[in-house]
């Protein structure tokens, strides 16, 4: 194989694939980039096989088909610090051993049998959906943050994705609080699907979809999905489980509304945080007529206490919630003002866009 190629054409797709390739694995060939070339197409993988990513490019100068492995750390450091018009010609010498040339540097790499890169199985099957690139993006930041991190309860920790009709909804929790929103999309073969994508395969697609109105196609399978971009291929193995029933976790009974703007109750939230307990990250809310009141206090004695000025008119309420909850919801809310939805004190709490019922985000409160 011969590779005439320009920096920057390489140095993306690198920089994308990179996470999965550098990685201390049992398998040697898993931290290494497999590269094709077929005639004017370059075709990049990194795997660690339960995530696989292929990237294209196009060769603008005339190289030589043919397969090989490369250090995938190494390659990206070398290509990093060259000279950003750079032209990279990227040679196999012999079985293990790959050259990387560069105006006047030169590199000589170690090299693993091409035909060892192991091959994500492949069971999609006919179930597809389309989707916008912006509306995919949408819909995982807005719940991505409620996802479990390494819960014994496997199936908590990913997102579930979930197709009725036309509708696409994704859902997180970890048992303390949850997130869910939903959209509408027009092409499907399927009307009703639930798979639960691992958290790993999530912060890993992130990286290649851009907030554009660019469609993309999601294959389902039984234990894989595979989405497919403009210039890439991402798959990944499903969690084997069943989700639990997010329906019974949204409050039904919670009629008592608060409206606040959004950045007067986010900031307030922040400065209130500062002097809150570290490990518990409490923070009472005292809800009176036209007023919030917010208070934290920590061991050493300390003590923070805030208000704003909101829309509510019912019976006053103290309650307390975890200060890092509150603040993930606020980061997700795109809508000028918020709506706090309450029952008692000892009732989880409702959140949700202002006047909009497209996401809904769940917390339960905590005793202080």
């Amino acid at each position: 194989m011969n590779l005439v190629i320009t920096r920057e054409t390489l140095l993306k797709p690198l920089q994308d694939m990179i996470s999965i390739a550098d990685k201390k694995h049992t398998m040697p060939i898993l931290t290494n980039i497999f590269c094709k070339v077929e005639g004017q197409k370059l075709q990049l993988k990194a795997s660690d096989l339960e995530t696989e990513i292929l990237a294209d490019a196009t060769i603008e100068k005339k190289s030589n088909d043919g397969e090989v492995t490369v250090p995938a750390r190494k390659l990206i450091e070398i290509i990093k610090n060259l000279p950003q018009t750079s032209e990279i010609q990227i040679s196999q010498e012999s079985e293990n051993k790959v050259m990387v040339k560069a105006n006047k540097s030169r590199f000589i790499l170690s090299s693993l049998d091409p035909n060892s890169f192991p091959k994500m199985e492949s069971d999609l099957g006919s179930n597809c959906f389309s989707i916008s690139q912006s509306s995919l993006l949408k819909s995982i930041r807005k719940v991505q943050f409620a996802m479990a991190h390494n819960d014994v309860r496997y199936f908590l920790n990913g997102t579930l994705w979930e197709i009725e009709g036309n509708i696409f909804r994704t859902v997180a929790t970890d048992g303390h609080r949850m997130a869910m929103t939903e959209l509408t999309i027009d092409s499907s073969t399927v009307k009703n699907l639930q798979i639960i994508v691992p958290r790993k395969a999530i912060i890993e697609l992130q990286k290649f979809i851009s907030n554009t109105d660019d469609m993309v196609t999601i294959h389902v399978g039984s234990n894989h999905f595979m989405v497919q971009l403009p210039n890439y291929t991402f798959t990944s193995k499903l969690i084997d489980g069943r989700y639990p029933d997010y329906n019974r976790v949204i409050p039904q009974e919670n009629h008592k509304r608060l409206v606040a703007n959004l950045i007067d109750f986010k900031q307030a939230l922040i400065r209130t945080a500062i002097l809150s307990n570290e490990k518990y990250r409490g923070v009472r809310l005292n809800l009176d007529k036209g007023i919030l009141h917010l208070a934290a206090n920590n061991p050493e004695q300390e003590e923070a206490m805030d208000e704003i000025q909101v829309d509510y008119h019912e019976e006053a309420m103290e309650m307390g919630f975890n200060v890092s909850y509150l603040l993930d919801v606020m980061g997700a809310i795109e809508t000028e003002e918020v709506d706090l939805f309450f029952s008692t004190a000892n009732m989880s709490l409702l959140i949700k866009e202002h006047e909009l019922d497209d996401s809904s985000y769940v917390i339960m409160p905590i005793r202080l």
